[in-house]
Formats: C-alpha cells, structure tokens, sequence
C-alpha cells in the first residue's frame, strides 16, 4: 500500500491517492468521491480517470465514483414519502440524477488500509441534496488478484431512501479507442423500459427479439443507429444466485470480451446499468495520459436497484435497517 497527497480542494481539503497492488494488478482509490482513479490489470490500464484534481472537479461523467445517496434517476426530482414530498436538485433535464452533487463530490474519511484492502466513510447529514434523515456510509476496496470487490454499507439514523453503486468507466483495450468491438452478454431477461428522458416509464419488457437481448455475446455497438445511439439502460437480473465468491452468494451480472482480456460481473443486486459513453466527449476532457474522451469510449456496469424505485416505495430504509451491496469486477486473460 502506498499514499500520496493528490491535490488540495479550493476548500483547504486536502485529497489522497492510495494504491493497491500486487504482481498482476494495481488499483488506485482517491478520497474524493472514495472513486477508483485506476486499475491496471497484467500492464493495461482499464479505468478512466484522471492525473489531477483539477480535472476531477471539471469533469461532470462522475468517473470511478462512489455515487448515492441515490443511484441514478429520480422522475421529476422529487419523492414522496410518509405523505411528505422532499424536492431534490435538477440536475438532468429537470430530474435528479446521482443525487444531485452527491457522494462522488465529497471527501470520504479512511477508516482502515492494508496491502490488498482500503476501507473509507462518509456521513451524509440530514437534508443534503434534499434527502431526509443523516446517513453513515462505508465503502470496501479489496484488491484480489485481478479481480476487485467492492462492498458497501449504510445505516441511517433516519426513514431515507438509499441505494448505492459505482461509476467506474471501463475500456478493456486501453484508453483511446471506442467499446463497440467490445462483446457483451448481460444474465437478464428483461429490462427496465424508459421514456425520452430515460425515466422507466413501468414497464419490464422481455429482451427477445430487442436490442436488449444481449444473453449472448454482442458486439457492444451492433445496434447503434441514428435511432439508437447507444445502450444507457437498467437490466433486471436473472434471480439465481449460484456463484459463491469471496464468501457471498452472488448471482452473474455481465460479462465483457475485449481483444485480450475479458470481464466478469457479479453482485448481490437485482439490477445492472450498462452505459456504452453515449455522452462522453460532449464536455471537452481528457483521461490520465492526456487521452481525450470520445463518445463510446468506455462503457459502465453499474449494479444497483432499479432507476426511480423510490417513487414506488422501494429502497427505503428505516432506523435499525442496514443497506449492504457486494460487487466484483473480475478480469481475465483471454
């Protein structure tokens, strides 16, 4: 394990980099947004992020980040709950995506660092970003082979909705080229339907005969289209749970073919968001290495509850109640 100071936050913050390793692998966590800066795998390096702060604080993709209170969208940036309406920030064409300047924009405090593991915190206070009720929440980093487990826990101190993940920008050729040579199977065999502005409109359609019908290997752009433009959408995994990993019963999510290396997800949630980069590039940045951004250079897998469960009463937490979630990112040679 090695810690540097990363950069100092207009606030005096100061932000540090820690590095795991071990003879094939290397993951880099930052404490801002308890994010993953990088995570080389046998020399390639497979995350997007970037060699400064600076860019950190520019960038708006949320890049490796741990992100919550809630994941992903909330239709019409409210909720109701106990017969209260909490308003939260429009952010995303006048909903709430990420949960506003969420966990991804703070500083998380570590608690406990080893060779192969980095653990870090968070109190989220009562009414940030419009969410009700203070919030204590960690975060687990293990480094294992090639492979990285990231398990989450949050217990409020308050009725809150909660549902975390992470953000991590994933291109298995290295940075620099597009994903959509990349092949895709997702265990799912349906989806989460979702209108213009990609909030699920209520319906779980069947994936066959879809361009969502990825439970076979697909080239991950084999469907684009001026139509389609590329895949920013919740799948509803399959609901056995029959791989037992790390000492947790967790089901297969994905899994990813590049030219040399290969990805398996698997967690403990019953969804994955697979985004293909539709809208990177869009803000002008580059990756670590001066590397710009384009569009479909990377693609994300986030396990999670499904977008906007909290307006149908699901993902909410009482006092006494613990929010835990278990991911793996599992590479391989190919």
């Amino acid at each position: 394990m090695n810690r540097k100071l990363f950069g100092t936050l207009p606030t005096g913050e100061e932000v540090y980099l820690y590095t795991l390793k071990n003879e094939d692998a290397r993951l880099d966590i930052i404490t801002r947004g308890a994010a993953i800066c990088e995570f080389t795998v046998f020399g390639k390096s497979i995350v997007g992020g970037f060699d400064t702060l600076d860019a950190y604080l520019y960038d708006t993709s949320h890049q490796g980040a741990v992100i919550g209170r809630v994941a992903n969208r909330i239709a019409n940036a409210r909720f109701e709950m106990d017969g209260k309406v909490y308003e939260l920030p429009k952010n995303n064409n006048g909903h709430c995506l990420h949960g506003g300047d969420g966990f991804d924009h703070k500083v998380w405090r570590v608690e406990a660092v080893g060779e192969d593991f980095i653990t870090l915190s968070y109190v989220s206070a009562d009414g940030e970003e419009g969410f009700p009720g203070e919030l204590s929440v960690s975060v687990t980093y293990k480094l294992a082979g090639t492979s990285v487990l990231i398990d989450y826990t949050a217990t409020p101190k308050a009725k809150t909705p909660i549902s975390l993940t992470n953000h991590a920008y994933f291109n298995l050729n290295g940075f620099g080229g597009d994903v959509r040579s990349h092949k895709i199977k997702i265990y799912a065999n349906r989806y989460t339907a979702v209108d213009d502005d990609l909030i699920p409109n209520g319906q779980r359609p069947n994936v066959e005969g879809t361009v969502f019908d990825l439970r076979e290997l697909k080239a991950m752009g084999a469907e684009c289209s001026e139509s389609f433009i590329g895949y920013d959408h919740n799948f509803i995994l399959d609901e056995e749970k029959n791989v037992n990993l790390f000492g947790k019963a967790l089901r297969p999510a994905a899994r990813v073919e590049a030219d040399s290396l290969a990805m398996d997800v698997y967690t403990d949630q019953v969804g994955v968001q697979f985004y293909m980069g539709n809208f990177l590039g869009k803000k002008p940045l580059c990756f670590r290495g001066d590397v710009k951004a384009i569009k479909h250079g990377a693609f994300c897998l986030e396990t999670q509850s499904e977008p906007n469960c909290i307006n149908h009463g699901v993902g909410i937490y009482n006092v006494g109640e613990v929010y835990t979630h278990s991911v793996v990112y599992s590479v391989s040679k190919l």
